[in-house]
């Protein structure tokens, strides 16, 4: 384990670098720079060209692109154009409300998807499988920000059981903040739970075909410890792996449904940035969620060698 750690450790460094390389060029692209934003529409050439100076955007871009990632490893991301706050203190206070809303959105999905791939496993091609299957089909389907208005309209408006928008922070109390998650957690994590339920379905299916399965029956084993401690530790596998491509692209669907829900997660933020045309803000939020995304494959490349030692060369 302490090898593949290493190894992975190695790849991690040269992929958050082209990251960031990626994004600073991708938002040096988009039309508009930042000193016109601040500048306005009217401001003349010779005061976008002072803004510009003053901003460090006159120097080539290698230049600015090292400094940039030199602010970052010292803690310093810099400060949005429009109101001069802190973005590094502003990505630490929302940071946390993505995180939570996309491991929660995660943990949902696990906890419904496997159980319910395992028993349209063991029960293939009867009604059960194909309920299952059926409703795993329209959870993909229906798009997230039509649950969240459907929610809204009939959770928080109609049945008025949980709050329709906003986040009651912890200090508020378990069930405040707990009934404020509720909804976008569930709306986030539909789609997730659709993709376990079929990746373990087929992980489950291939298990329980294969020969070692059947010499566990015919030793005359107990069908729930065939399921569970054969058949399921080697579906887990795949179920791993597309749980960390889940939980990346749960980080990027927050964006969506903290606008809905008015989250101040790194969503809005982001969205926020773009609107304003804030690229030191969007910058900054982009690299924070490439590198969480690279973080998660780690543990998720770690997780999988703890299942399976093959995976580990």
């Amino acid at each position: 384990m302490l090898r593949l750690l290493l190894r992975r450790l190695l790849v991690l460094v040269p992929t958050a670098l082209f990251g960031s390389i990626l994004i600073f060029a991708m938002v040096q692209i988009i039309p508009g720079g930042a000193a016109e934003t601040i500048a306005g529409d009217d401001a003349s050439p010779q005061t976008i060209a002072r803004i510009r100076a003053q901003l460090g955007l006159d120097q080539p871009l290698h230049v600015q692109y090292l400094n940039w990632v030199d602010g970052i490893l010292h803690g310093d991301f810099g400060r949005a154009l429009l109101d001069n706050r802190q973005i590094g203190a502003d990505i630490a206070d929302r940071f946390p409300h993505t995180l939570e809303l996309a491991l929660a959105a995660l943990g949902l999905a696990l906890l419904i998807g496997l159980p319910l791939g395992i028993a349209s496993a063991i029960y293939r091609r009867t009604a059960v499988d194909r309920t299952i299957t059926g409703l795993s089909g329209i959870a993909l389907a229906v798009p997230e920000f039509w649950m969240a208005m459907v929610a809204i309209n009939l959770f928080a408006i109609k049945l008025a059981w949980f709050p329709a928008t906003g986040l009651e922070p912890w200090s508020a109390g378990f069930t405040e903040h707990i009934a404020s998650m509720t909804m976008p957690v569930v709306t986030l994590s539909s789609g997730a739970a659709a993709v376990v339920t079929r990746f373990t379905r087929s992980g489950m299916i291939q298990a329980l075909d294969s020969q070692y399965i059947r010499t566990a029956r015919s030793l005359g084993l107990s069908p729930a410890k065939i399921y569970l401690k054969f058949a399921l530790k080697n579906a887990l596998v795949p179920v791993v792996t597309i749980s960390g491509i889940i939980a990346g692209a749960l980080l990027g669907g927050a964006v969506l449904v903290e606008q809905v829900f008015v989250i101040p997660g790194l969503g809005a933020m982001l969205v926020t940035g773009v609107l304003q045309k804030d690229y030191p803000t969007v910058q900054s939020v982009a690299l924070v969620l490439t590198i969480a995304v690279i973080i998660i494959n780690l543990i998720v490349d770690l997780a999988c060698g703890a299942l399976d030692p093959r995976s580990r060369s």
